[in-house]
């Protein structure tokens, strides 16, 4: 849901109506903190975002139908456009047939009155699919150790989990169960890096926009799906990815779309092979930790 609002944007910026957008779904409270303007309605699934008007075109966001786009930049130069809210974005610039202005990161903000504490780290655990898609408490408890042994300082750590998950037995990580994803917002912006697996909620922390207009680096963790796409495209959200993941994303293939069993793949696709030194040596990086 949170990936495909580039359609919502795109609707906004590319049609003329009256008045904002309307909302109806599960999530009302937090699409009230969706920069896009829009009125909201609770209502069961699925998602549904629409202008003043019941007519015209409707868009399903099927993130298994959107190719990549290329922008040829000169006669030597292209720019790929390969994360989904920008191909969501401009198959609605081809579809309305009006150039739409946002050239890249088109998803809307979502705003949070908290501020920055200098090393805190928020790890997401929370996932569909724990035995595929999921580095696990013990991995970024791993993470947490590493930092820690590497630099003095005042660090904090928070462990964000699924409603189901199993009691971590990691003192030194501060673990919040099955949180709103509103309340994730306040979290978010207040940490200086956000680590997670693939997932919506590390999607949304890459789009958290504190009082001053910054947020926190975000670095998902990319298992069984191609990085360059599952990307909300922000100039903060960076990616560490296993080579099946890279190898996804160089040929653009999904493993839904194509049936592709990651399964079968072995080590090349397990996201718990990756090492928390290469993921905390990579935090340290975009943050100018050391």
């Amino acid at each position: 849901m949170i990936l495909a609002l580039a359609l919502a944007r795109a609707l906004s910026d590319g049609t003329d109506h009256d008045g904002e957008l309307h909302y109806r779904g599960p999530r009302p409270r937090l699409m009230q903190r969706c920069r896009l303007p829009m009125s909201t309605s609770h209502n069961t699934p699925p998602h549904i975002v629409q202008n003043g008007h019941n007519d015209g075109l409707t868009f399903h966001a099927i993130p298994e139908k959107p190719q990549a786009w290329l922008d040829v930049l000169d006669h030597e130069h292209v720019e790929a456009h390969t994360a989904l809210p920008m191909r969501y974005y401009l198959a609605t610039e081809q579809t309305l047939g009006v150039r739409l202005p946002a050239r890249h990161a088109p998803l809307p903000g979502f705003t949070s009155a908290e501020r920055e504490r200098p090393f805190h780290v928020v790890f997401v655990s929370a996932t569909s699919w724990p035995t595929r898609k999921d580095y696990g408490a013990e991995g970024f408890a791993l993470v947490a150790r590493v930092l820690a042994d590497r630099l003095a300082a005042p660090w904090s750590f928070t462990l964000i989990t699924s409603t189901d998950a199993a009691p971590t037995q990691h003192p030194e990580l501060d673990t919040l169960t099955g949180p709103d994803a509103v309340d994730c917002l306040d979290v978010f912006a207040s940490a200086e890096v956000v680590i997670g697996n693939d997932t919506g909620l590390t999607h949304l922390a890459a789009l958290t926009e504190r009082p001053d207009g910054t947020g926190p680096q975000v670095i998902g963790l990319y298992g069984r799906h191609a990085h360059a796409k599952w990307n909300t495209g922000s100039d903060r959200h960076h990616a560490i990815a296993t080579p099946f993941s890279q190898m996804l994303a160089a040929a653009d293939r999904c493993p839904v779309r194509d049936r592709l069993d990651d399964a079968l793949w072995s080590t090349s696709a397990d996201l718990t092979g990756i090492p928390a030194e290469m993921i905390a040596e990579f935090a340290a990086k975009v943050t100018g930790w050391w």
